[in-house]
């Protein structure tokens, strides 16, 4: 049996000039230590049960879609799935292609990877669930050196490369004079690839943080 480093076993020994002796008041004295070895025994293995489940966790799970919602989720399912699910607009991406259907939900847990989204929507393709798009506003005053968005994206930066390794795709571009900076990386994780974009403050003084989790495209 292996045991914890630093934990010992401890085993009643019999020796001396007792060894191989039983005495009348003996028996409820032994059955008391051997309900306590095979106590320390059960405990010890449960640790080793515990200690193999977190060395045998993948690093990096798949994603199949967002929360309770699987990828291809139909708009009826989904709304029995989550009943305060409702729809909100329509987006057009392509003028040859069917309007995105976006739903929000009335009563959302806003967090996602332990940042809290100002709003998390739900973009339906032909009726079927595709993405989500998490967004995060926040502004800078006179004695802002980093928002909470920037800080935010920072952070779940993090997170996903500890989790899935080096983004497949990443870019920093700088737009206007006032030199905008929009940073954004891309993770493909089996059937799904997670986005997060950050844009940066310019006349408004407002930056902006978008997530974006969908089905991979095939395409």
């Amino acid at each position: 049996m292996q045991t914890v480093p630093g934990m010992t076993l401890a085993f009643p020994m019999f020796g001396g000039r007792d060894q191989g002796m039983m005495h009348p008041r003996d028996p409820d004295r032994i059955r008391t230590s051997t309900i306590g070895v095979l106590a320390m025994i059960g405990f010890v293995l449960l640790l080793e049960t515990a200690g193999l489940s977190q060395r045998t966790v993948p690093k990096g799970n798949g994603i199949e879609g967002f929360r309770e919602l699987r990828w291809g989720t139909s708009i009826e399912q989904s709304s029995k799935i989550y009943q305060d699910l409702q729809f909100d607009k329509y987006v057009i991406s392509d003028s040859k292609e069917e309007p995105w259907k976006v739903y929000v939900r009335r009563v959302e847990r806003g967090e996602i990877e332990n940042v809290s989204f100002d709003s998390i929507e739900y973009w339906f393709k032909g009726g079927q669930f595709y993405q989500v798009r998490a967004v995060l506003h926040s502004r800078i005053g006179p004695r802002t050196l980093v928002t909470p968005a920037e800080d935010a994206f920072e952070k779940i930066n993090g997170r996903l490369r500890n989790r899935y390794g080096e983004p497949s795709n990443r870019k920093v571009d700088y737009v206007t004079e006032f030199i905008v900076v929009v940073r954004e990386a891309t993770w493909i994780v089996d059937r799904s690839a997670i986005t997060i974009r950050y844009e940066g403050a310019g006349r408004t003084n407002e930056d902006l943080l978008t997530l974006r989790m969908q089905e991979k495209p095939t395409r």
